[in-house]
Formats: C-alpha cells, sequence, structure tokens
C-alpha cells in the first residue's frame, strides 16, 4: 500500500521506535499480499513485546507528523484486518513515548535546555485519533503525577471532559474515545507491560458505569450495531479475563512425542467441536445455574435460552508448569507461552470483501479483499459454582447500568452469555487449571489454511514451532530450538538472558543480576547465556 512521504523526515528512520513503524507497515503490506502462518507469525512477532524491559528507546529523540500518520494508518489498517494485538501495541509504544516525554522533561534543566520543560507531545494531542489521544491524556496524566492508579486517572479525564461537553458533536466524540478506547485495551495479552489495564472488579464497574453515562448522553442505544458488538466483546473480555487476578502465570500446550513429530510436518494444531471435548458435561454448568432462579436478582436475568447461536471449536492449554497428571494424561512434550498471543495464532485466517462507498475516492477500487483473524476469546475456566454466580451477578449489576430496558436488558444478556457457556466446568476437572481459547467460526466466509474433518478444525500455525518455551523430552527439540533461536536474533532490541534447557528469551534477567547465580525465570535452570547485540 503506497505511503504520503511528503511530511517524511530526510533521516527517518532515526530511532527504534520509528524502525518499528516502518516495519509493522511494511509487513502489513506482507500479510495483505499473501496471508499465511507464515506473514502472520512475522507480523504479530513484532508487536508482541512482553517483558518490562523489552522496549528499546535508541537513537534520536524526536516526534513528528509523519510518525502520527504512520500510526494513524497502521492503527486503522488493524481494525480491518481484525489484528487487535497491532492496536494494543500501538497504545503500548504512545505509554513508552509519553513516559519518555516525561524524563525528557525532568532533563531540560540538566542538560542545558533554555526552553521550559514540558510534558506535552504537541504532535499526538493534534494529530492522534480520537481513542489513541484520550489514553495519551490518560496516561501523561497517571505518569506524572504518580498518585493514582491508571484506572482512577481514567476515570477523572473522562469524566472531566464529559462533563464540559455539550454540543452533540463534542458529546459524539467522547463517547466514540472512551468505548474504542476501552474496547481497545479489552484484547490486552496479559504481558508484564499492560498491567496498568489489570483493572479490579471495582474499578472496572466504575469505569463501564462511566461508559453506559455518556452513550446515554450521546443517545446511544447499546443493543443497536457497531455499539452492541463493542461493548459485547469488551465486557466480555474484560470480566473473563479478570479471573484470578488476571493471567499471572505462564501458558502451556501438553502434547504426546507423536503429535510433537507430526507438528513438524504438518504445522497443524487441531481442535474439537464442544461435543467432541473429553468432558460430556460441556456447555451444561452455566445453563444449570439458571435452573435454580433464586440468586438472581433481576427478572430479565430469567429464562435465558442458552442455544449456541454460531459454531465453536475449543483448544485447551493449561497453567500448570510441568505437572505430572497433565503430562500422564496429554502428553510430556511441554510447549510454554508467556502471554496469550496465542489468541493471534490460533484465530482462523479468513477473508473479507469490501466495497466502496459512494463518495470515496475514485483512484480506488469498487470492491478489495483483504484477510481478517476470527473471533477468539481467552479465559481461565472456572470450577467453583458460588465463585461463578457471583461473576454472572457482577455482570448482571454492568448490563443493568445501560439505559435500555428490561426486554433489552434480557436480550443483551442472553447474547452475551454465549461466550460464558464454554468458560465453567466441574470441580473434578479443577487439577487442569484450564486456559481455554474458543474460536467462533462463521458462515459466508472463506477461510485459509484451514479445514474441517472428522470433527476437528485443522489449522496452520506457527505456534508448535516458535513457542516462547519447550519442557520435556521432545523428540523434535532441535527443530524446534533452531527456529526458536533465528526468532529470538532476528527481533532482539537489546541484550537478554537465553535458558540453553528450555530456551526462553528473557529481556527482564537485569532485575536478577544482583543474586549470586543468575538463573531462568521459567525452569530455574543456571545453563544460561546473556545475549549480546
Amino acid at each position: 500500500m503506497a505511503f504520503i512521504t511528503e511530511n517524511r523526515p530526510e533521516d527517518w528512520p532515526a530511532n527504534s521506535r520509528e524502525y518499528k513503524l516502518d516495519c509493522i507497515w511494511d509487513m502489513l503490506d506482507k500479510f495483505e499480499d499473501n496471508p499465511s502462518y507464515k506473514t502472520r507469525e512475522v507480523l504479530l512477532s513484532l508487536v508482541s513485546d512482553n517483558d518490562l524491559n523489552q522496549y528499546s528507546s535508541t537513537g534520536r529523540f524526536r516526534f513528528s507528523e509523519y510518525e502520527v500518520e504512520l500510526i494513524n494508518l497502521i492503527y486503522l489498517r488493524a481494525a480491518g484486518l481484525q489484528i487487535n494485538a497491532i492496536k494494543v501495541y500501538l497504545y503500548d509504544l504512545i505509554s513508552e513515548a509519553t513516559r519518555l516525554q516525561k524524563i525528557y522533561a525532568w532533563t531540560n534543566p540538566i542538560v542545558g535546555e533554555r526552553k521550559e520543560p514540558g510534558y506535552s507531545i504537541e504532535v499526538y494531542e493534534n494529530g492522534l485519533p480520537l481513542p489513541l489521544k484520550l489514553y495519551h491524556f490518560a496516561y501523561q496524566k497517571y505518569t506524572v503525577e504518580k498518585t493514582k492508579s491508571f484506572a482512577e486517572q481514567l476515570l477523572d479525564v473522562v469524566e472531566e471532559i464529559n462533563s464540559v461537553c455539550s454540543a452533540e458533536d463534542e458529546i459524539a466524540s467522547i463517547a466514540y474515545a472512551y468505548s474504542a478506547m476501552l474496547n481497545d485495551i479489552s484484547y490486552m495479552r496479559g504481558s508484564k507491560k499492560e498491567k496498568i489495564w489489570q483493572f479490579n472488579r471495582e474499578d472496572l464497574l466504575k469505569i463501564l458505569k462511566l461508559e453506559a453515562d455518556i452513550l446515554s448522553k450521546n443517545n446511544q442505544n447499546p443493543t443497536i450495531r457497531p455499539t452492541r458488538g463493542i461493548l459485547m466483546t469488551q465486557i466480555s473480555n474484560f470480566i473473563l479475563k479478570s479471573r484470578n487476578n488476571y493471567n499471572q502465570d505462564y501458558i502451556c500446550k501438553y502434547i504426546s512425542k507423536e503429535v510433537a513429530k507430526s507438528t513438524v510436518g504438518n504445522l497443524e494444531i487441531w481442535m474439537g467441536k464442544t461435543e467432541n471435548l473429553n468432558d460430556k458435561r460441556e456447555q451444561k454448568v452455566v445453563p444449570e445455574l439458571f435452573e435454580d432462579e433464586s440468586w438472581i436478582d433481576y427478572e430479565w436475568a430469567k429464562n435465558i435460552d442458552f442455544t449456541p447461536c454460531r459454531t465453536y471449536y475449543v483448544s485447551s492449554f493449561s497453567k500448570s508448569i510441568n505437572a505430572n497428571n497433565m503430562k500422564d494424561g496429554y502428553g510430556e512434550c511441554i510447549y510454554g507461552y508467556k502471554n496469550d498471543r496465542i489468541v493471534d495464532l490460533i484465530g482462523p485466517l479468513m477473508m473479507q470483501t469490501f466495497v466502496k462507498r459512494d463518495g470515496c475516492d475514485d483512484d480506488l477500487p469498487d470492491k478489495k479483499d483483504l484477510p481478517a483473524i476470527s473471533q477468539v476469546i481467552a479465559f481461565d475456566v472456572l470450577y467453583d459454582i458460588d465463585e461463578a454466580k457471583e461473576e454472572l451477578k457482577y455482570l448482571f449489576e454492568v448490563i443493568d447500568a445501560f439505559d435500555i430496558n428490561d426486554d433489552e436488558k434480557h436480550l443483551f444478556l442472553q447474547e452475551i452469555l454465549q461466550y460464558w457457556i464454554l468458560s465453567v466446568k466441574d470441580s473434578s476437572w479443577s487439577d487442569e487449571r484450564e486456559r481455554r481459547y474458543v474460536l467462533f467460526l462463521y458462515e459466508g466466509y472463506n477461510y485459509l489454511e484451514t479445514v474441517v474433518e472428522d470433527g476437528f478444525l485443522k489449522e496452520k500455525t506457527s505456534l508448535f514451532m516458535l513457542p516462547d518455551f519447550i519442557l520435556g523430552e521432545n523428540p523434535v527439540r532441535n527443530i524446534v530450538k533452531k527456529q526458536m533461536e533465528a526468532k529470538q536474533k532476528a527481533t532482539m532490541s537489546k541484550e537478554y538472558l537465553h535458558c540453553r534447557d528450555c530456551l526462553v528469551q528473557d529481556y527482564d534477567f537485569i532485575s536478577s543480576m544482583n543474586q549470586k547465580e543468575c538463573k531462568c525465570p521459567v525452569c530455574g535452570s543456571l545453563n544460561v547465556d546473556i545475549i549480546y547485540r
């Protein structure tokens, strides 16, 4: 895709941030031209930072209009391709840039700058799209003042803006910015860098109630598209991810040696339909909770129809590393992941057709086919019935905050509970500590590198060739090791710790350098190296 270059600085790129944006832009072109598990892996590798010390600020300190143009266009392309990891990365980039500006303002007197130190980034304030701009202001207040949590500062900023908005266009702008921003960050992957977005449920309720108030002020009905879809994903993402205080553990997949060998040849992950899972009570636990309505405080929350409205496929991972019961039941080859980047690697690739609307640029084609990643939700499975009821009551309270009638609340709840029906299991399964990924397949799309056979969805993926670490006696370890280390060196931003046993790459090893021995944060091995640029 051609890009406007008239504002491009002559020495672009002059720092790591600019270079990374260029790489993402170029890789978006390659992914659009040749959508596959390979181009998807490379693209996601550019935007899947996990460690706190992974970001590099090497290079010239500056912000430019060209950078803002590039951020805006990447944001729009990511939305069209449904690659939420890219949008999450842009929010993280803005966090780092805003914090860097603060540090620069502090150092002005030291380096002899005559101008007054300031925390603002003018080109961000003037040029970023509304959701990113709102986030920039909230994060700036958070990182400069350091007196409140990010959730509290976000509420303060949005409430202040909302209080002075009276014109219709002003109200519409804050409504769009706030809802879109919340939806974007709800796709967080559970990395160390996203901790400030992990709102506790008390703060989350305040944040969602404020959203409900603003939507009401904007005369925006939550049950009408596209608002309905945004709220469905946003609310379910936040509540389901907030289980067990968000994802604080590594995630792993146990497979047998035979399956490990086959993944090298077919590069596939197999996911079963719900009726083919090994728990014959799948999708039954949540509906059973509604049979006894004594715990439900709202009449509109009763008599729910739980008939599945789409085709679901499930891939099960675990948050128990090196657990004997899991190795005995599923296999001793362990593929580990630091966070939920799994979501973007197993979401089926599909093609969407976009039609040019009236009034668009004449140079644009009448139709254009673009790839996209299908919807996947991730969550810890609950095994406690009382805990599940409390969570559902919390969901009822969130829905009740919106300015809609009881019939609309009932239908909204009925639809959003489709995200819940696979998320609660009987306590007898609790030893598995399952991290579950549910894929939604829709009719009418052309899916790529994906086939349904014998009740399984078989999909090409880099998941087993490029995990974050591997454990156990794996017959294809050397093949995987070669691929992992090549990726680690290709994407390295600065020096990192490399474990020769589990092969993990860790940028936060510096925090343990004062210890007598530097050891692997995953397997505890002392068989480690420091890899320098």
